[in-house]
């Protein structure tokens, strides 16, 4: 294995430790009224450091400009929705269930652009879908509150729609 791709792999698994974490630190904030407002402030920070240390233009090109606002809505949206799901859900089950934007970005890719399904993405889907009918009823038999349940789904259909268009607009082709 190469060192660029066990690289990849390593910050791949530092992502996702790091977004798994994501609730433990987000509730206390969220309680408070503030956590989107001090992330998204966060992120512009560091981003603009990082254009910065790596000399980037902040230009935009006019085409860039409506789908950027767009998908900037959608992708605060997406954060929006989740959290507001925490009211209603244990945080935990609410980012698992969050995690079927990868099937709905399946889903779009397969009914909207004609992508070919292979089989395996097909029981991918299937199986995901199955675990997370099993997250929405407990061990004693009650189920999760459906306002939780359709709040994290719009969630993750928020952010499969980001993730989709981000990939089949002008700014695929932006620097990240």
């Amino acid at each position: 294995m190469t060192s660029e791709k066990m690289r990849g792999y390593l910050l791949g698994a530092i992502a996702a430790a790091s977004y798994g974490l994501n609730p433990l630190f987000a509730l206390p904030l969220y309680e408070a009224g503030s956590v989107l407002f001090y992330r998204y402030l966060l992120a512009v920070v560091m981003m603009g450091a990082l254009m910065l240390v790596r000399r980037q233009s902040f230009a935009l090109a006019r085409r860039d400009i409506l789908p950027l606002v767009v998908l900037g809505l959608l992708f605060s949206f997406s954060s929006l929705l989740l959290f507001q799901s925490y009211k209603y859900m244990d945080a935990g089950i609410a980012s698992t269930i969050l995690f079927l934007y990868p099937v709905v970005v399946a889903v779009i890719m397969t009914v909207g652009f004609h992508e070919k399904a292979s089989l395996a993405t097909v029981l991918s889907i299937l199986l995901s879908s199955v675990g997370i009918l099993l997250l929405c009823r407990s061990a004693d038999g009650t189920t999760l509150n459906p306002v939780g349940i359709a709040l994290v789904l719009l969630s993750s259909l928020c952010y499969a729609v980001y993730i989709v268009g981000v990939n089949r607009s002008s700014l695929r082709t932006m620097s990240a």
